[in-house]
């Protein structure tokens, strides 16, 4: 199994959710309030072609940009943006998430146990509150299939960055029991210990691949990607009984799901969690449903 975080906001490569907002669509006036995504590189990212269409039907007159922010010049440009007074507040991409979060006045219990935030918004104060959001859309594409976290238990395959976000986001939300799988050991030793000591009501533990007796397996690897994914590591079988997310957004279809399907598994891909996301991310700025 390949190792590796997977950054929604730069990987998700286009599944028809949403097309580009016209200029008819987005009106851009005096009025206009502006949000952010900030990264270094931005070309890659798709999020104003997710987030804007929802602005455009949510009836709000704001609009999200990309903005190259480079690492060296990363705290006197977001010292500046911040001073923008018509700026609701910025997301938060590659390589910035971590280093974003002193900048934060208040921060969120899931971006306080992940240790990075991938949003920020000014409050009516002046103050500004962070969170983190790339798990809220693993919890996203659980509720498209009709379903929570809550007393699941749960065999997480990666504890990078997406790993760890979605780790926190299923023990806040309930989740019963949470074993890591990756393949360095330590790194997944260090996430349950993280996720145990923020949530001790889900048991959370480093983990072999053993899918016996459990409800919901999440691929958070890049290895989705690949046109093979070997289940010979796993341990038990694949059943009806348990539901398979694969985080990548593409292909659509990855071997993975695939094999999920044929046994009669729930499933769902990356783009599921990627649309989750984006509306948790714009309720948190007061856009859409909270």
């Amino acid at each position: 199994m390949q190792r590796g975080a997977l950054d929604p906001e730069i990987v998700w490569a286009g599944t028809g959710m949403m097309g580009q907002v016209t200029a008819e669509q987005a009106r851009v006036d005096g009025n206009t309030k502006l949000l952010a995504i900030i990264g270094d590189p931005i070309a890659q990212v798709r999020s104003p072609e997710i987030y804007n269409p929802r602005i455009v039907k949510a009836g709000v007159n704001a609009i999200l940009l990309p903005m190259q922010i480079p690492t060296e010049a990363f705290d006197d440009a977001v010292k500046g943006i911040m001073a923008i007074r018509n700026l609701l507040g910025f997301v938060v991409t590659y390589p910035h998430k971590e280093r974003a979060l002193p900048y934060a006045d208040k921060v969120g219990r899931v971006g306080q146990a992940v240790g990075a935030i991938n949003a920020m918004r000014r409050e009516a104060d002046g103050s500004w509150t962070g969170d983190m959001f790339d798990g809220a859309g693993l919890l996203g594409a659980l509720a498209a299939l009709g379903q929570t976290a809550a007393g699941r238990r749960i065999l997480l395959l990666g504890a990078g960055g997406a790993g760890s976000a979605i780790a926190v986001a299923l023990a806040a939300a309930g989740a019963t029991e949470i074993g890591v799988f990756d393949l360095d050991a330590n790194r997944g030793s260090d996430l349950a210990e993280r996720v145990q000591k923020h949530f001790p009501g889900c048991r959370a533990h480093a983990s072999g691949p053993d899918i016996a007796d459990l409800d919901l397996l999440i691929n958070a690897t890049p290895v989705g990607m690949a046109p093979a994914f070997a289940l010979a590591p796993f341990r038990g079988e694949l059943h009806a009984g348990l539901t398979v997310i694969d985080i990548v957004p593409k292909p659509e279809t990855t071997a993975l799901l695939a094999l999920a399907r044929e046994n009669g598994c729930p499933a769902a891909n990356g783009a599921a969690m990627i649309s989750g996301q984006a509306d948790a991310v714009l309720a948190f700025f007061g856009i859409g449903a909270a």
